[in-house]
């Protein structure tokens, strides 16, 4: 409720940062997911490259509103006052900051050091999309005597949570040499 009503009721500056969040947020989380299914190898390089850092820029607006719109909930309750603000930024920072090692480590050479960071990066993403809104489904039945801690637990844990279901995917899974060896070879006719 304590959400609803802040925009609902609240100046329009915070429901234009909320929309302009949600708007550049969905653009980012969708481009993610082209840029790690079509990664810059070969002839797609450029393309790679450009879309990446067009999706940088959105990235950053995305979370610069999100980083100001935690800043007003260190003054609710309902959200857990400062602990809630500082949770937010956290999130913020875990997402944030995977991106910038992804680039750091590409712009040094590294690509296989890239790839493991956008792939930390995506699992930030998820982590604050979907496992922040799962946990606060399971946890808000279950801690319902105690104010604020479901959105808490919520907020501080979702991100780095993420990450470490992304790393644990990413270790598990075969390298993409193995990878090729392990498709199936399709004979010249029906492979075209």
């Amino acid at each position: 409720m304590a959400f609803h009503d802040r925009f609902l009721n609240g100046p329009q500056l915070r429901t234009n940062l909320l929309d302009t969040h949600i708007d550049f947020n969905s653009i980012a989380f969708v481009l993610m997911h082209y840029q790690l299914l079509k990664p810059g190898t070969g002839s797609r390089r450029a393309n790679h490259r450009l879309i990446g850092q067009v999706n940088f820029v959105i990235l950053t607006v995305a979370t610069l509103a999100a980083v100001w719109l935690a800043s007003e909930r260190s003054t609710v309750s309902d959200y857990g006052d400062t602990m809630a603000m500082l949770g937010f930024w956290s999130m913020a920072a875990f997402v944030y900051g995977t991106a910038i090692m992804g680039i750091r480590t590409v712009r040094s050479g590294d690509y296989a050091g890239h790839c493991i960071w956008m792939i930390r990066h995506a699992g930030s993403m998820w982590g604050s999309f979907w496992l922040f809104r799962v946990m606060l489904v399971v946890t808000g039945p279950l801690l319902r005597n105690y104010e604020t801690a479901s959105i808490l637990l919520s907020v501080w844990l979702s991100a780095p949570l993420g990450i470490l279901i992304a790393e644990t995917f990413r270790r598990r899974s075969p390298p993409a040499t193995m990878r090729r060896q392990l498709r199936p070879r399709l004979p010249p006719s029906v492979r075209r």
